[in-house]
């Protein structure tokens, strides 16, 4: 799981801001929140602009580099903060698996141009690659004998390391490749109606085609009817093209033809969420922004339902701030370039009697 995160000089992050999951109370509610001591499932808030999108898009920098998964460059075009003119955009990842802890540290020029990239395991470390002198050295049993030479490549030597090394059967490689599929299986997708997405997969699909060639109509229709949405589904193939369609009776309609704005965001949080049992961390922003408060409060208990699968949430909706439903550790609000969770933001003991979103909306976690 991902146990930290912290960026430097990335859009509108000029200071270090530095996400932590891994500081967690002793809370005896809400527990399918928190997993091995590390937040498995948070929310967070903040006004418009405070950056709660871009901490998405820098916490996924990673995969730009890494993977050969989908990827948006054009959320990536302003990159460095504008008020430091050619300044080094810093990221750091701590990671903790079974076997141990690997730290991953970079530093980057732009979107596509690595300056410098470390990797510690078990505090140890282990690799490293100074880009501008194109001198660098990997320990990992296995990688001796490994060009460490990338003068001529214009890649991540992580990446390098990882495709061109058969590496010997040991716990210490075992997380470096524990952590490698840790980030190829990480997805981002805002709930914007549109699939716009990041990571784990590559290609555009259309969401009903998707849903259909996994077979899984008749459980979209049962997730829906979960949700109060009652519709008899049925798929369709129209001009060679996969459809789903409603049935009324005798008459079949298009399916977007009749939903709303909220149902159409609930097929595109179905599709993913069909794959999300194979996905290690889910950032998805603006998750709720076409649902009304008890179609919010179910997508988040299908996440807390998922056991390996790390999530991150971004939202406004306050009313959906319960510890019905998480917990003071894993609310978390950012503002003036930082981040904390409410159980952090307040020298006082928050227990589960405590009504979160009138101690918000009064500024008990204000900075």
């Amino acid at each position: 799981m991902l146990r930290k995160f912290t960026l430097k000089n990335f859009k509108n992050f000029k200071d270090e801001l530095v996400l932590d999951l891994s500081k967690v109370n002793n809370y005896e509610f809400s527990t399918k929140a928190i997993r091995n001591k590390i937040v498995k499932t948070a929310l967070i808030y903040g006004e418009n602009a405070s950056g709660k999108s871009n901490l998405g898009y820098g916490l996924f920098d990673i995969i730009l580099h890494l993977t050969d998964k989908e990827k948006n460059l054009n959320f990536y075009r302003l990159y460095g903060n504008l008020e430091k003119k050619n300044a080094v955009t810093e990221f750091c990842y701590e990671f903790e698996f079974e076997e141990g802890t690997l730290k991953y540290q970079y530093k980057k020029q732009s979107a596509q141009e690595l300056l410098e990239e470390k990797i510690w395991i078990n505090k140890e470390l282990l690799l490293w690659y100074d880009f501008s002198s194109h001198e660098g050295n990997v320990l990992l049993k296995g990688a001796q004998t490994l060009n460490t030479d990338l003068t001529e490549k214009n890649i991540s030597f992580v990446k390098y390391v990882f495709n061109n090394t058969v590496l010997e059967k040991n716990s210490t490689n075992l997380i470096f490749i524990k952590f490698m599929k840790f980030v190829d299986d990480m997805l981002w997708f805002s709930s914007l109606e549109k699939n716009d997405y990041q990571g784990y997969l590559t290609g555009s699909e259309k969401l009903a085609q998707g849903i259909i060639e996994r077979g899984r109509v008749k459980q979209f229709q049962e997730f829906l009817d979960r949700l109060g949405i009652h519709y008899e589904l049925v798929a369709k193939e129209i001009e060679g093209e996969k459809q789903l369609y409603c049935r009324f009776g005798d008459r079949e309609v298009n399916f977007y033809s009749i939903a709303s704005r909220g149902t159409c965001s609930l097929i595109l949080f179905y599709y993913w969420l069909i794959q999300l049992e194979n996905v290690s961390l889910v950032f998805i922003d603006e998750f709720d922004a076409f649902y009304h408060d008890n179609l919010a409060l179910a997508v988040v208990n299908e996440l807390l339902s998922l056991p390996n699968t790390q999530s991150i949430l971004t939202t406004h909706n306050t009313d959906i701030m319960t510890n019905d439903l998480l917990r003071p550790d894993c609310y978390l609000r950012i503002q003036n370039g930082g981040i904390k969770s409410f159980s952090e933001a307040t020298p006082k003991e928050l227990r589960k009697a405590h009504n979160l979103q009138k101690m918000y909306n009064a500024g008990a976690f204000d900075d």
